[in-house]
């Protein structure tokens, strides 16, 4: 099995690996998951003067750096790993394997967002998003449900799937990432 990991050289061809998320989307998980709780809890201290031990700040303080260090690492695991004949996405708590007839690459298409919103992912149903970064299952604007692995760029990769939901997956290029699923499934290159 090829992983396509565009955070390692040589880990199979990055043109058809996932953008990573943006040290922006980090620094927003940082500031959401550490410093609002934190300040918020502060604030509730310096408030209640009867209360004025550190304990329950730096217990929170540790719990927070701790989820946070989880949650940045999950933001690490955009990829995905072709086979002859299995395509496996991987995004934060989602894992899913796709065979090749599970794929509609006959009407799969890369996709500009700005020009086709209704590929847009609009509702998150069970998933993570943070500004600039998406992964896990959304409603998208057309009403079809999707596994969604995106870093806030435009273009994407729409593909639907006969397994009653849709990917949309954000590669360095979906051109070449649609061409690569086409020839693992037996299909001529792109229209």
């Amino acid at each position: 099995m090829t992983e396509i990991d565009s955070r390692r050289p040589g880990a199979g061809d990055s043109a058809v690996a996932l953008v990573q998320a943006s040290p922006g989307a980090r620094r927003w998980l940082f500031a959401l998951v550490v410093l609002l709780p934190l300040v918020l809890l502060g604030l509730a201290e310096l408030l209640d003067e009867r209360n004025a031990t550190a304990g329950p700040l730096l217990g929170t303080a540790a719990f927070c750096v701790l989820l946070w260090a989880v949650l940045a690492r999950l933001t690490r695991r955009h990829r995905l790993r072709l086979d002859g004949t299995v395509l496996e996405v991987a995004t934060t708590f989602y894992t899913r394997r796709f065979r090749r007839d599970d794929l509609d690459l006959d009407h799969a298409r890369p996709v500009d967002l700005g020009e086709r919103p209704e590929y847009r992912p609009m509702l998150r149903t069970n998933g993570m998003s943070l500004p600039g970064f998406r992964s896990g299952w959304y409603r998208l604007r057309n009403g079809n449900r999707a596994l969604v692995a995106t870093a806030g760029g435009a273009r994407v990769l729409w593909v639907p799937t006969r397994n009653g939901h849709d990917l949309v997956l954000e590669a360095v290029d979906p051109r070449t990432l649609l061409d690569r699923l086409r020839a693992m499934a037996g299909h001529g290159a792109s229209r």
